[in-house]
């Protein structure tokens, strides 16, 4: 028996229970399915973080000083950034471009009888705007001398010059931030949201003021970026020669772009790992289903089996034809679970503003695995139908 012949008899066996040979790839389609769309979504997902991650203007050669140990409660330890230790940074390094100091509160901003509850206020230098890639839409950032000079002006973001102003210009207007009266001088453009966090609604004042307001002597975080990402090793190493020559200890940490995406891609990996596998499972149940309806068929048909080895059919076609039978229902299933996995994908990533990210490593794998499940689903009731006694298959009843 060709390989032609082996087909035509495969489909047409198929195609006399369509119903059967339909429920019997349901396992493999649902199974493929669900490895398809949960790996393409999960890609889009992490797309989708990366992106976020990208549009603050941060590269490779970015990173971030914060207070407490690398896996220490911050500054719940009491450990702290002082102004002085940004001073020393500033002077004794010379392998970055920006050293941007950092407090954040949360406050209430008036104008009138209008009010603003502000999820964050920023105190920072005039560095901000090149460590965030943030252009100001109207008016200008704060400079160096109104750093210097303690004054106490506001850049806003769009949602807060909205809620407060309205369709008006703030340029020039003077805001309450808590009790402490600020001169507008900026409105930042639009840039949205970073996970649950908007943009558009923190308002930004130096960090001297900001000290002066809040009647602070430490900082945050600092932002630091390094003049190319090669100096990025150098300039870690040396950052913490300097603070624990200060500090006495490593009470601080340094988290790097590079560690961030490597810890977001970790994390984005095991989950896509567990919804994988879990989904994986489903290709196993559909392998039993698609082996017990053989073995079903191979009961069903045992007269038709006796008949074809009567009339000369060898043990090895038998075998071929309920193998390829299998084989067909799994490839077939999984085909229809890619292509219905891709379009689900597409739909839902589509909908809720994700890139798509079709992972073809993940529809090589379904298709290999479904394929495989086939064979391996296959060949027990392919060796029972081919062991039958011609003699004993013809007198089934």
């Amino acid at each position: 028996m060709n390989i032609f012949e082996l087909i035509s008899i495969t489909v047409k066996s198929l195609m006399a229970a369509k119903m059967r040979s339909f429920l019997t790839m349901l396992g493999i389609i649902i199974g493929v399915f669900a490895v398809i769309s949960l790996v393409s979504m999960g890609e889009g997902l992490k797309g989708f973080m990366y992106d976020q991650v990208a549009s603050l203007g941060t590269g490779p050669n970015y990173m971030e000083l914060h207070p407490g140990a690398k896996h220490g409660m911050g500054g719940a330890s009491g450990a702290e950034i002082t102004f002085s230790d940004v001073a020393a940074l500033r002077d004794r390094l010379d392998t970055v471009s920006v050293i941007d100091p950092r407090v954040l509160r949360p406050a209430d901003a008036f104008f009138g009888d209008k009010k603003f509850s502000i999820p964050m206020v920023m105190g920072t230098s005039q560095q901000m705007v090149e460590s965030f890639n943030w252009n100001v839409a109207e008016g200008r950032f704060f400079s160096e001398a109104d750093v210097s000079m303690r004054k106490k002006v506001c850049v806003l973001g769009k949602k807060v010059a909205t809620a407060l102003f309205g369709a008006l210009s703030p340029i020039g207007e003077k805001i309450k931030i808590d009790t402490d009266s600020f001169l507008v001088m900026g409105v930042f453009e639009e840039k949205g949201a970073l996970f649950t966090f908007d943009y558009d609604e923190m308002a930004v004042i130096p960090i001297t003021a900001a000290a002066d307001v809040f009647h602070l002597s430490k900082v945050m975080e600092v932002g630091i970026t390094v003049k190319n990402e090669q100096l990025v090793p150098q300039t870690v190493e040396e950052i913490k020669k300097i603070l624990i020559r200060r500090h006495g200890k490593e009470d601080f940490r340094i988290d790097t772009q590079a560690e961030s995406m490597d810890m977001l891609n970790s994390i984005m990996n095991v989950l896509t790992g567990v919804v994988s596998g879990i989904a994986a499972i489903s290709l196993i149940v559909g392998g039993i289903g698609i082996m017990n309806i053989m073995l079903v068929s191979v009961t069903e048909r045992t007269r038709e089996i006796g008949l074809r080895k009567a009339l000369g059919a060898r043990k090895k076609d038998i075998v071929l034809q309920f193998l390829a039978e299998a084989v067909v229902i799994s490839l077939a299933g999984g085909i229809i679970g890619i292509l219905s996995g891709i379009g689900c994908s597409f739909l839902f990533l589509s909908m809720v503003g994700f890139p798509l990210k079709i992972s073809l490593k993940a529809i090589l794998l379904a298709a290999a695995v479904s394929m495989g499940v086939g064979v391996v689903s296959g060949v027990y009731p392919a060796m029972r139908a081919g062991q039958l006694d011609p003699i004993e298959a013809l007198r089934y009843e």
